[in-house]
Order: structure tokens, then sequence, then C-alpha cells
């Protein structure tokens, strides 16, 4: 250990030992009556085990006040820092109360002990057992002293109880249509005989029911119109649960009986509008266009009608077919909130608009009838960005500069048909001794692209679109790039790609990209190429199949499915499914091309490629575990021996493994000394990874603006090539040495969230090396803290 690390350890040892030391200073300020709550816990018994009984206990325990003072980093190991803070300037904030740091919790008075305030969160928390369906459960609570006079704790118990089973559901309503929708979506319903009673599972009933009716024509429906009656086989101890928390705590009866079982009525009755049950129908849709950017504002108004559409505006910056294309409300059809919130949504999505508004009238004269108004505000038409960038990379180079500049129009031919221009070039730099055997700073590569994107919201296909449900909300995407990879003295490849594709929309849940056609000519001259690199390539197959000119012409389809995609605050798992072929058809074209002219299109690339990426979400109170997996397949076809340069993959730095750096893990168990060169990356045609990572929330500076969190993760997986190379010895895919490939890290790493991205820096540890033949490739004793890589990046690695 260097005598700089061992600095900064002295330092955080006496710095936390002086905080922990510090305890003292917690309590000399209070009086004599009064006591500090050293920690809040809680002694739940049940009957029977609950399901996330950690999550359950929490909810119950937020409702403790008064609450202990905060533990730095949320850690009870840790002082209470805030408190302290708070100690030493007592007096001033003790005559100002209102002080900024103390209303924005920067510092924290002495949480005291406060039987009032314990008595009545007993209340509460018999409160929440009762709206889970444990009546009987009896609550109590006790202060418990410590070492130190001056600091007592508060335990909390709950015998539980049974809880009510439900026995019988029973809808009481007059309406046939109310009672036909209850009975078709019977199955999804909240409350069913056998299951536990809780206010919780009658409040998602409310919710499920209200929104079914309001998608079937219900525009008067209000949840208001639902209301449970609950009956139970002791009508002494029945409560009404609307009633106030603390008056029904008090008034509960205390009976136990055993196999308790519980009538549900759900009642579907008028409150304020007796119209609840009329169905409503779209008569007519307006809309109108307030063109903001328009240069004559005189302009007479326009009113006209196109596909049943009221159209009223000045000017018309966007074609109407498009608004009319995607407004998915229709006269003549039953009121539903799913095609309101289809429609503001799609428009929203068209880029073009900066303001959406629905909203609805009756027709006063007409029973039963809605009028749509849709108001459309413009947005700015075009925009550009100018960016410049400083950034370093593991292994690649040490410090670089660049700058793109992008340009926008958002409303290419008043078809709210997107289009983007990219401009971009890079420089590299490095400091160490690979160009001319001394080390110092120099020119190492020149990067350069060119893109061009289109979007156009609709399928361009040569058929009528009819076919197609326009809830799909489709695109059609064509994109051409031009690059430029300039390492100085070693090699340069030049890329051509143009694609074209389509994305829609399965499902809210389920999303399709297919590109039924992209090229990529990619070129590495051998004018360029230097004499020490040339020579790498001509020894060795492996290289030369991969820095050698392709041309790549095929297909690819991408499958998204999110289960929860409206609530990225609750569990989550995401799955992405990819599958690529290369070289068929254009193989096809060539054997033409040569009947007519006797020439080739050559070299052509062909394989086949299989991905799948699959997430998982946990999220907890103050922190979320997430893990990936991920495997990928490239099988070469006929004449080709591996993948593309551009198509295969790599492992290693801040998206991937992150005990190696960028590109310089695998293939395999290999170690080959012609790889040993910071220009050349380490890449295979399989690929096999899997990561887990555990991410806490830390502390929150400047009143929540930033979020500095922490994380701790574990990364294994490695490369392999399809096809054995003698060149590559080990690079291989064996299943015998499977275990052994596979190549694991640890570490920890700390984000600073700052709402709009997430700046991240991890460091790894390599723990198990495929190379290493010892001990399977663990190499615990080689760790230490030079062993370790520093990977910073922005945002999540997955």
């Amino acid at each position: 250990m260097s005598k700089f690390n061992k600095y900064i350890l002295f330092v955080s040892v006496i710095f936390l030992l002086g905080m922990l030391l510090s305890s003292c200073n917690y309590t000399k300020h209070l009086t004599k009556d009064q006591t500090l709550i050293g920690k809040t816990s809680l002694k739940l018994n049940t009957l029977k085990k609950i399901k996330y009984k950690g999550e359950f206990e929490s909810a119950i325990l937020s409702y403790a006040q008064p609450k202990p003072n905060t533990h730095l980093l949320d850690l009870d190991i840790m002082p209470k820092f805030k408190l302290w803070k708070y100690n030493n300037k007592y007096w001033k904030y003790v005559k100002d109360t209102m002080n900024e740091k103390i209303t924005k919790h920067k510092v924290e008075p002495p949480s005291l002990i406060d039987t009032f305030k314990i008595k009545k969160s007993a209340l509460n928390m018999k409160q929440f057992m009762m709206n889970q369906g444990y009546f009987y459960a009896e609550v109590s609570s006790k202060i418990v002293p410590t070492k130190n006079p001056k600091i007592s704790n508060i335990e909390y118990s709950i015998n539980a109880g049974k809880n009510y089973i439900i026995d019988k559901v029973r809808n009481e309503t007059q309406d046939a249509n109310l009672l036909f929708l209850i009975n078709k979506n019977a199955e999804k319903s909240f409350i069913k005989k056998g299951l536990p009673f809780t206010n919780f599972s009658c409040g998602l009933e409310r919710e499920r029911l209200y929104k079914i009716f309001r998608n079937s024509g219900l525009y008067d429906f209000k949840m208001d119109n639902i209301s449970f009656i609950i009956d139970t086989t002791d009508r002494q101890s029945l409560i009404n649960l609307s009633e106030d928390p603390f008056e029904q705590s008090v008034n509960f009866t205390q009976e136990k009986k055993e196999n308790k079982t519980i009538n549900i009525t759900v009642k579907y009755e008028k409150t304020k509008d007796s119209s609840y049950t009329q169905v409503y129908h779209f008569k007519n849709i307006f809309v109108e266009i307030n063109d903001v950017f328009a240069k004559n504002a005189q302009v007479a108004e326009t009113t006209n009608m196109l596909d049943n559409i009221h159209f009223k505006y000045k000017t018309l910056p966007i074609n109407r077919k498009v608004i009319a294309r995607n407004i998915f409300i229709q006269p003549g059809t039953d009121f539903n909130t799913i095609d309101v919130e289809a429609t503001i949504n799609r428009l929203n999505q068209l880029g073009v608009f900066q303001f959406v508004n629905i909203r609805f009238e009756k027709i006063p004269e007409e029973t039963g009838q809605l009028n749509c108004f849709i108001t459309l505000n413009t947005s700015a038409k075009m925009d550009a960005t100018v960016l410049g960038d400083i950034s370093t990379s593991d292994g690649d180079y040490f410090l670089g500069f660049g700058g793109s500049v992008i340009y926008k129009n958002r409303n290419l031919f008043s078809g709210a048909n997107q289009m983007l221009l990219r401009a971009s070039y890079s420089t590299e730099f490095r400091n160490d001794n690979l160009l001319t055997g001394q080390k110092r700073f120099y020119l190492s590569g020149n990067n350069a692209s060119v893109t061009s994107e289109f979007t156009f919201p609709k399928f361009i296909v040569p058929f009528k679109q009819t076919i197609f449900s326009k809830k799909t909300l489709p695109y059609t995407i064509f994109s051409i790039n031009y690059s430029l990879i300039q390492r100085i003295q070693n090699y340069t490849i030049i890329n051509a790609t143009g694609s074209f594709g389509y994305t829609w929309r399965e499902s809210n849940k389920k999303q399709w990209r297919l590109n039924p056609s992209f090229l990529t000519i990619t070129k590495v001259p051998t004018r360029y190429l230097g004499s020490s690199f040339k020579d790498k390539i001509e020894n060795n197959d492996y290289l030369r199949n991969i820095f050698s000119d392709n041309t790549i012409y095929g297909e690819n389809v991408t499958y998204d499915f999110k289960n929860n995609p409206d609530n990225e605050l609750k569990n989550n798992t995401a799955l992405r499914i990819s599958f690529e072929e290369a070289g068929t058809i254009l193989k096809g074209f060539n054997y033409i091309y040569n009947l007519i002219s006797d020439n080739n299109i050559s070299p052509i690339a062909r394989y086949i490629k299989l991905e799948t990426d699959l997430r998982r979400y946990i999220r907890m109170n103050k922190s979320e575990w997430a893990s990936r997996i991920m495997i990928g397949v490239g099988v070469p076809i006929a004449e080709s021996e591996a993948l593309p340069y551009i198509k295969r993959y790599s492992a290693g730095g801040a998206f991937s493994n992150r005990g190696w750096r960028a590109r310089t893990l695998g293939p395999g168990r290999s170690l080959d000394t012609t790889l040993n060169t910071s220009y050349i990356d380490r890449t295979g045609d399989m690929k096999f990874e899997l990561n887990s990572e555990y991410r806490m929330n830390l502390l929150k500076l400047f009143s929540g603006v930033i979020n500095l969190k922490g994380a701790l993760f574990a990364d294994i997986g490695n490369i392999w090539l399809f096809n054995k190379s003698s060149d590559i010895p080990g690079g291989e895919f064996d299943t015998r040495y499977l275990f052994r490939d596979l190549a694991i890290s640890c570490g920890a790493g700390f984000r600073i969230d700052f709402s709009f991205f997430v700046f991240r820096i991890d460091l790894g540890f390599p723990i198990k090396q495929p190379h290493e033949p010892k001990n399977y490739g663990f190499t615990f004793d080689q760790l230490k803290y030079s062993s370790g890589i520093w990977n910073i990046a922005i945002g999540y690695p997955f």
C-alpha cells in the first residue's frame, strides 16, 4: 500500500472514530425530563406466514411517531450526523426553529420520547392491521431504557391474530349492463372467495371496476358510485371502515372468535349524478390547430372536414391526414379512456406539438352524445445543437477531444416526418511508448462520422395500410451512416451503412422492430496499414479475417417486452430477443450478377446471429436489486470463417465485466501475445454475461436535487470463437472448459443521480481469470488495491 493510500485510510479511521465517540454529544442539551429516542423496533407475531413480511413490517413502522434521528448513510452503525451538527450550533437553532437547514432537514433537532405520540402510533398501527383484515390484532408499545439514562428505545409488539377470509361476494345493481360487465371481467377481481380480506384489495377492486365501466361508455360513472358493505358472522363487531380511524380503534370490540369469514356486497348506486349508467357515444370530433410560430397572425380562420373530423385553423403547418390518422377517437363509438389516452400519447409522440389537450362536452338536446374537442399547439419546427466533449477510455486512448453538430427537422414536408443530420469528429491522444518505443504524448487516432435519419409516423409499404390497426403506433425509419476510424501507423476502417425498417407496438407491453433490409460496406485499405500491423495480419488468419473488406446485406428483427412499462417504481422485468441474418439474399443477387457480367460481389459476409437480454429489477424502499443475463450467438456460415468486425462481440469495460478494461477479456481462456496491443480488440462470435448489482441510496444533496447512491456488484461472463483457430488457442467455445472460461469480477461503486443523467464510477476486481490454469482460475491471492479497474461512465450499466 502506498504512503498516500495509508494516509487516506488513517484519516478516514480517525474521522469515523471521532464521529462515533461523539455520541455523548447527542444528549448534552437535554433537560431533566427529556429522553432521546435511540431506535424503534417491531415484533410482529402472526398465525400464518406473511408473504413479503419485511415490506409488511416496514409499512407498519412507517406509522411510528416520533421517529429516531437519522444515521449517516441510513446505516445504524454510523453516527447520527444531522443531530450532531444541530447540537454543535444548538443555541443558534433553538432560537431560530424555522431555520432553513432545519426545514430542509440538513440538520435535525433531537427526537424525543413522547408518550402521547407513541399511543397515537399504536392506534394507527392497529387501524393499518384492520385495513389488512386483522380485525382482532393486539398492539402494544413500551419504552425500553438503555445504558445511557438519557436514551431509550421504543418497542412495538403486534399479535395479529386471525384475519377474515372472504366467503361470498355479491354484486348489487339493477342495471343489466353493469351486471354484464361485472360478470364478464370477474376472473380478474381482487376480492374472491377464499382470499384474505383487506381494505386495500377493496380499493384495488373499486379502481378496476371504475376503469372497466369508463371504458365501456359510462362517461358519468364515478368511483363514488361503488361502495362496499362488509357483513361478518359477528354483527356486534361490524365496523364502518369509512369513519375516523382513531374512533374506530377505540370503539372496536376485542372479541375473538375462530374461523372468521366475511361476506362482501358491492353496491352500485347513484350519488350526485343520476345518469351514471348512461352509455355515451362520440358524435363529433373537433380539432383546433394553433400555429404558435406563424409569421402572419392576421390570416382568416379556416374550417373544413376530413375523415369525419372537423378542423379549424388559421395556418396549417401539418397535413390534416397525419393528424386524422393519429386520432383514435372515432364518431359513433362508445366513450372510452383507452382511445383518449392513446390519442394524447400518439399526438405527443409526433414531436410537432408542444401542447395537446382533449375535453368533452355533453350535447344537451341529445341524450348519451358527446362532442370531443382537441386543441393542438405547435412546437418549433427546427433546431440545431453543437456539442463538445473531453473523454478518456480504458486501453484505447489517454485523452480525447470531440465535437458534433446536430440538426433536427420535426416536420419535414409538413407530415410530422422527422429528419436528423449529425456530423461528428473526434481525435485521440496516447501517453505511452507503443508508437516510438519511447514514452511520450502523441496523436494516436481520428474518428469521423456523418449520419442522416428519416422517421415517418406510418408504415411505408407498397400496399394499402387499412389492414393495420392505427393503435400499433407505426414508424418507418430510413438511416444512412458513413464513418471513418483511423489508428495512426496501424489501420484505417471505412464503413458505409444504410438501412430501412419499421417499429410498431403490439400492445402496451410488447414492441417490435423489423429491418427487412440493411447494407454495410466495410473497407480496410491496405495502403493505410502500418508496416508492423501488416506483418501481424499476414501471419495471423484470425486477424486477417477480422481486418478485411466486407459486404454485409441482411435483415433483422427485435422483440421487446416489459411487464410493467407504466410504473418504473414497481418490480420490473424486461426481455429483448433479436435475430439477424446476412448474406443469403446477396448471394442470390451475386449469382444473377455473375451470369450477366462475369463479375462477383466479393467478399460477402454470411452469418446468422441470435441475442437474448433478460433484465429484472426488484425495487425496495431505499434500494434496488438489478440483474441481467445476456446470451449472444453468431454463426458464420458457408465460406465465412468469422463474423465481420463490426458484428463481433467484446467483453470488459464499464457496461460489461467491470474487472477488465474495455474489449480486453477473452476470447475463452486464451492468452495470445499476438493480441497484446491496445489497438487490437479481443472479439468473439459468442458471448455470455451475467450481471447482478445491489443499488442503495446513500445521501441526498441540495434538497434532493442530487442523489448519491452506492452499489455492490458481481459480473460473470466471457466471449468465444465459434470456429477453432490455431492462432487463438483456447479461444473456441467448448462445454468441457465452460466453467474455467467464465471470468468473474466483483466490486463497488458510486452513482451521482442528477435526475436527467447519472454519473457513475465503479471499481472492479478480477477474482477468477480464465487464462489462469490453477484453482479453476480463482486468484484471491492476487487481490490488491492496485489490481482494481476503475470504470467511469454516464448512465447505469443495465
